[in-house]
C-alpha cells in the first residue's frame, strides 16, 4: 500500500523562509551592484558630480564632505568652520540652485553656484581616473594664516590634526620671540617653525606635554612649557618690576636707568626708550600702578621665557579728574648671570581684558 507522507507545517514555513532569505540576497546584491554603477556614473560628468554634491550638502552630510575635502585638499580648518561655510548653500531652495561652468588651463573646473543671481559658492572639479572630484573654494577674505615656532619634538596639532612636513617652513632656526634681540650675551633657542594657511577662523593649536601661548602682534604661535613654581614667581616678580617701571619712565615719574637695568644690550626696545622724550606729559600729583595680572608665561628653553602683562595704571590729579590708562606688554625674558632680564617688549594694550 502506497502512503504519502506530508511535510509538516513547520518545515514548510522554513522551507519558504530560506527560499524568500536567498532571493531578498540576490535582490539586495543586485540593488547594490546598480547603486555602485550609478555612484560611479554620477562622477564621470562633471554636472553630475556637483549635482549629487550639491544634493549632499542640502542633506547637511557635513562630516563626509569635510572629510573628503580635508583628505583631497589638506586643509586645516575645523569641521565647525567648514560646516558654517556651507551653510548658506544647505538653506537654499534647491529649484533656486543655477550653476555656471568655467574650463581653467590647468585642467580642472570652476562651477559657480548661484541662487537667484547670489552667488553662494565657488566649487573646483578635479579629474581622477576617470571620475570627477568636486573641492569648495572658501572665500579670500576667510583665508588666514600662522607661524608656528616649536620645539623639534613636539608634535603639533591645528584643529587635533597632526602637523607634518608638509606643514614644516623651517628647522633649527632662532626663536622668533628674539627677532628684536641683535645682542650676543645669550644663545637664542632654536625652533622648527610651520606655515598654516587657508583658514576660515583663528584655530585650535596644541601639543602635547607643552603650552601654547598666542604673539601680541602677529599671527604666530609660541609652543613651550610651563615653568616650575619658583621660576613663575621669579618671572613674575620681574615682568611686574619692568612693566611698572615702563610706565613709570613714560610718565617721567621713573628714571631711565630704573628701566634699562632689566634689559640687555642688544635690545630693540631698549634702543628706542633711550631716545624717547618723557617730558610731553602734563603736571600730574602722582601716579598708581594696580590690577597687575600677568598671563601666556610659558618657558621657551630652560633660560628664556615669554609672557603677557595687563596693568591699570592711573595719573592722578589735583586739578583734573584722575585718568586711567589700561595697558598691555608682552615681554620676552631670559636667564643671565643669575637673574631674569628682558630682551624684547611690545605694547599691545588690546590685551587688556577691558579692550576685549
Amino acid at each position: 500500500m502506497n502512503k504519502t507522507q506530508k511535510i509538516p507545517t513547520r518545515q514548510a514555513l522554513m522551507l519558504l523562509g530560506t527560499v524568500l532569505l536567498v532571493v531578498l540576497a540576490a535582490s539586495l546584491g543586485v540593488l547594490a551592484l546598480v547603486n555602485s554603477r550609478m555612484s560611479a556614473y554620477e562622477k564621470t560628468t562633471p554636472e553630475a558630480a556637483v549635482s549629487t554634491y550639491l544634493q549632499q550638502v542640502q542633506q547637511r552630510q557635513f562630516h563626509d564632505l569635510y572629510t573628503a575635502y580635508q583628505n583631497r585638499t589638506g586643509s586645516l580648518s575645523s569641521e565647525d568652520d567648514f560646516a558654517r561655510a556651507m551653510e548658506d548653500l544647505a538653506q537654499a531652495d534647491p529649484d533656486s540652485l543655477t550653476t555656471v561652468y568655467a574650463d581653467n588651463e590647468d585642467g580642472t573646473i570652476s562651477c559657480t553656484v548661484y541662487s537667484n543671481n547670489q552667488s553662494l559658492a565657488l566649487l573646483t572639479l578635479r579629474q581622477q581616473q576617470q571620475q570627477w572630484q568636486v573641492e569648495v573654494q572658501l572665500p579670500e577674505e576667510e583665508n588666514l594664516s600662522y607661524l608656528i615656532d616649536a620645539p623639534r619634538q613636539a608634535q603639533v596639532l591645528v584643529n587635533g590634526i597632526a602637523l607634518d612636513e608638509r606643514y614644516r617652513k623651517e628647522d633649527e632656526v632662532p626663536s622668533a620671540a628674539f627677532e628684536r634681540y641683535s645682542g650676543s650675551a645669550i644663545t637664542v633657542p632654536q625652533v622648527s617653525r610651520y606655515e598654516i594657511s587657508d583658514l576660515m577662523s583663528p584655530p585650535e593649536v596644541s601639543a602635547e606635554g607643552y603650552q601654547v601661548v598666542m604673539d601680541a602682534l602677529e599671527p604666530r604661535f609660541f609652543i613651550g612649557t610651563q615653568p616650575n613654581e619658583q621660576q613663575r614667581q621669579q618671572l613674575e616678580e620681574t615682568m611686574r618690576a619692568i612693566a611698572e617701571a615702563a610706565a613709570r619712565f613714560t610718565t617721567a615719574d621713573g628714571s631711565l636707568s630704573a628701566l634699562t637695568r632689566y634689559f640687555l644690550d642688544g635690545s630693540e626696545f631698549l634702543s628706542r626708550i633711550r631716545t624717547m622724550d618723557n617730558q610731553w606729559f602734563t603736571g600730574h600729583a602722582g601716579v598708581r600702578f594696580e590690577q597687575a595680572e600677568i598671563s601666556d608665561l610659558i618657558l621657551l628653553s630652560d633660560t628664556s621665557a615669554i609672557g603677557k602683562i595687563t596693568f591699570d595704571y592711573t595719573v592722578e590729579s589735583d586739578v583734573y579728574e584722575d585718568r586711567t590708562y589700561t595697558c598691555g606688554y608682552q615681554i620676552t625674558l631670559v636667564q643671565n648671570n643669575g637673574r631674569w632680564a628682558a630682551v624684547d617688549l611690545v605694547i599691545n594694550n588690546d590685551l587688556h581684558p577691558d579692550h576685549s
